[in-house]
């Protein structure tokens, strides 16, 4: 009789158990494979949006004007570059740059074309006022600012325009900054959304970037004029309100540091409060922190107050330093969201850089 060919049930078992071991490396391959994909997806998309912010951010750096005389029978303009914050303790900035679009743009192209214009180029009915033939000719320069949207935890950037530069509508009247009816700025439009921070940091003048070979820390505010802001006694910077109206003394910058903070994909998971903590907690219990970067100077953000992190658990910020970044150490509630962004910084030489030299 011819024997019976098969698997014994100890054969088939031993053959499952290697598809199934197999199998679950597959999966755990995969897995890894996607989350990597996914994380390389997201820094992708960070870095794509942080350089359309910076881009043209920096363009408008490196167009700063800074002579007083703009040419020929010119006659003296006042140029500024003012960086401070706003009532809320965000970063502004505030200059006057050359207008490089006179000729491109079709609204700038035709102001001016006829007499009597009492319109400025201000984001506000703009091709209107074209029509219409009632804008004022921009003269070559323009206003441009940077500033956060005007509501608490805003994450919309607005850049705001003007030319000609100066007049009642001037940028650098904090009046043309505030809210409209429909609260927005006025004389500004939004660039980009997902913005957690943005800061902006100078070296010149005074402050070199570079003393015996060192680094110096930088300036996190500048007055061209030197006598608007404040004087900062610890900043080292001379600092005169009789200069204010003095054209041929200003200062500018040689080098600006822009930070610029991103929130992270929507995708991303983010922390949750596991307690509720008030403006002097050190230690931030949360409910996982597997998604945030381990860093030496790392910061987080509750609602509007960022926070420097010391070190890292699996479920805890310690040795946290409270209300950084200009903002306030404040109560927080429990499953409150925790915020991480992506830091993004790029250093700008400006070509209109001026030390006249102070004379103390």
């Amino acid at each position: 009789m011819n024997k019976e060919q098969g698997l014994t049930l100890i054969e088939i078992l031993v053959a499952l158990g290697i598809f199934v071991m197999l199998g679950s490396g597959l999966v755990v391959f995969l897995r890894d494979g996607i989350s990597t994909w996914q994380v390389g997806e997201s820094r992708r998309e960070s870095i794509e949006r942080a350089e359309a912010i910076l881009e043209p951010l920096c363009a408008d750096l490196r167009s700063l004007f800074s002579q007083p005389d703009p040419g020929p029978g010119g006659g003296l303009v006042e140029v500024l570059l003012l960086c401070d914050r706003d009532g809320r303790g965000r970063s502004r900035l505030r200059m006057v740059s050359v207008l490089d679009e006179e000729v491109r743009n079709p609204i700038t192209r035709i102001a001016g074309s006829l007499t009597g214009g009492l319109a400025d180029i201000d984001y506000n009915n703009d091709s209107m006022e074209a029509r219409l033939g009632i804008l004022r000719a921009p003269g070559g320069l323009c206003e441009v600012s940077y500033s956060m949207g005007p509501e608490e935890g805003s994450e919309v950037l607005w850049r705001g325009f003007k030319s000609p530069i100066g007049g009642e509508g001037t940028l650098f009247n904090d009046v043309n900054l505030a809210p409209d009816v429909d609260g927005t700025p006025r004389r500004s439009r939004p660039i980009a959304d997902g913005v957690l921070h943005i800061e902006w940091s100078f070296w010149g003048g005074d402050r070199r970037r570079f003393v015996a070979g060192k680094v110096q820390p930088p300036l996190s505010f500048w007055d061209s004029t030197r006598g608007i802001l404040p004087m900062d006694r610890q900043s080292g910077i001379y600092w005169d309100s009789g200069s204010r109206d003095d054209p041929f003394d200003d200062v500018f910058p040689d080098t600006v540091e822009v930070l610029l903070v991103l929130r992270p994909a929507r995708s991303a998971a983010l922390a949750r409060l596991t307690a509720d903590i008030d403006g002097s907690t050190g230690d931030i219990l949360v409910d996982s922190t597997a998604q945030y970067p381990v860093a030496p100077d790392s910061y987080i953000r509750i609602d509007s107050e960022w926070i420097r992190v010391g070190r890292l658990t699996s479920r805890a910020f310690l040795d946290c330093e409270r209300g950084m970044r200009g903002t306030t150490a404040v109560e927080h509630s429990r499953l409150q969201s925790v915020v991480h962004g992506s830091e993004f910084r790029k250093t700008v030489r400006i070509p209109g850089a001026r030390d006249p030299g102070w004379q103390r």
